[in-house]
Order: structure tokens, then sequence, then C-alpha cells
């Protein structure tokens, strides 16, 4: 049974037979047919690719971020803990690029009776200053850098800052750039 297609022109209707193709002329569409799937699917591989890579970059951004956090309110819980000093001023003014950085931990660390509070002021110092610059075999922070300011009164700053390579638009380019994270409190 032949198949026939109604083709209108005008007011008229013709009745034709589908045309026939060759098989030699049909030889290489199925080739040509994978190639164009072929490079559709390297696309959109690429594209993919590309994806993952930004969402990598993110990810180790929001990383070093949440670092800065971590360490900046352990600076904050340990000067809540050590409030009478704190008020006192002794961690005004601190900065663990300063030249009153400290990275010697006294010797109350490893006593089992304790740190007296002038002496715990100085282990603080010491083990914030070792977590930001890397102390041991592990990197918190690149770069890390971190400070403490008084405000008025009893309200603090810490901040932390660190290296991080981001996209710079203006150069077109990533770079190098200083990122910051502080957190105000007061006691």
């Amino acid at each position: 049974m032949s198949r026939v297609h109604k083709h209108f022109s005008g007011s008229r209707l013709t009745l034709r037979k589908p045309a026939v193709c060759s098989k030699a002329r049909q030889k290489g569409i199925s080739l040509i047919e994978i190639l164009v799937t072929l490079v559709i699917l390297a696309v959109g591989l690429l594209g993919l690719a590309g994806l993952m890579l930004d969402g990598l970059r993110n990810n180790q951004s929001a990383y070093l971020r949440t670092q800065a956090s971590i360490l900046a309110y352990d600076m904050a819980d340990r000067m809540r803990i050590n409030r009478t000093r704190a008020v006192a001023g002794a961690y005004d003014g601190y900065s663990t690029t300063g030249t009153d950085a400290v990275t010697t931990l006294p010797a109350c660390a490893s006593s089992t009776s304790g740190c007296s509070s002038s002496d715990q002021v100085i282990l603080d110092k010491a083990e914030w200053t070792l977590e930001l610059q890397g102390g041991g075999n592990m990197v918190l922070l690149p770069g890390g850098v971190g400070s403490i300011t008084r405000g008025s009164g009893n309200v603090f700053t810490i901040s932390v800052s660190w290296q991080e390579t981001q996209w710079d638009e203006t150069a077109g380019e990533r770079a190098v750039g200083a990122q910051q994270f502080a957190v105000d409190f007061s006691l």
C-alpha cells in the first residue's frame, strides 16, 4: 500500500507520492548527525566544567570567610572569659604582626594548675597568633592577620584579614587581594 500526500496549491488539490531517496544518498547522514551530536555534547560538557570550577572557587571563598569568622569569635570568647583583664586593657591594640606579637606559649600552658589572668592573656594572644599564622602543618588563612582595637568604653573590634585570589573586573584577570572580617562586641 503506497502512501499518498495531499498537496494544496491555490484552490486546487493535487495528490503526490512521497519522494523516494536512494540509499547512496543517505549513506553519510547518520555520521554527520553523530558528529553534530558530539559537538553539542562537547560544548555542554565544557560549560558544565566551567560551572563546576566557579562553584569550587566560591566554595573556597566561603571556607576562608568561615575560618576568619571562627578565629575572630574565638578571640572574642577568650576576652569574655578573661573579662577583668580585657576591661583593664590587656588586649587593647594587639596585632598578630605587630612588634608585640606573641608566639611563645607561657609555662602555665602545660601546667596542671592553669594560668593566672595575666598569663592567660599571653596564652590567648600566643594561641590566636599561631592559629592565624598557621602554626604547625595547617594554614587556616593564607596571609592571616588579626588585630584587636578598643573603641569607646568597653566596645572592642576584632578584625581578621587574609589574602585571597579573586577575579578583578578592572584588570580582567585574577588577582590577589586582601579580604577582611570584623566583629564588634562589648564587655
